[in-house]
């Protein structure tokens, strides 16, 4: 009897890095621009993955990709994320008179 993986763990890994991108791109947007950047990144290419998902048959891999993610953004949240300062858009343009 031939072993059969459950998971196809590359597909897996690479999904989960990309909802772990996608959400790190929502958490550090700006507060203002939030809505706007959630309904034109994360939305669309969630719809897309679960398309595929359901084409594919591979709702596995995107489950177990889906909890890989929220494991990692709450892990980068945990140790690196609350103590970043929020995102701000004060653009500051160096001289030689004000560096600083």
């Amino acid at each position: 009897m031939a072993y059969t993986a459950l998971v196809d763990w590359p597909t897996t890994i690479l999904l989960a890095t990309v909802l772990f991108l996608l959400g790190l791109v929502a958490l550090r947007g700006e507060r203002r621009l939030r809505r706007w950047i959630i309904l034109l990144l994360p939305i669309p290419s969630v719809y897309l993955i679960l398309r595929w998902a359901a084409y594919r048959q591979a709702w596995d891999e995107a489950g177990v990709a889906a909890l890989l993610a929220l494991t990692a953004l709450g892990i980068w949240w945990r140790l690196r994320g609350r103590h970043l300062p929020p995102p701000a858009s004060s653009i500051r343009v160096w001289s030689k008179d004000d560096p600083f």
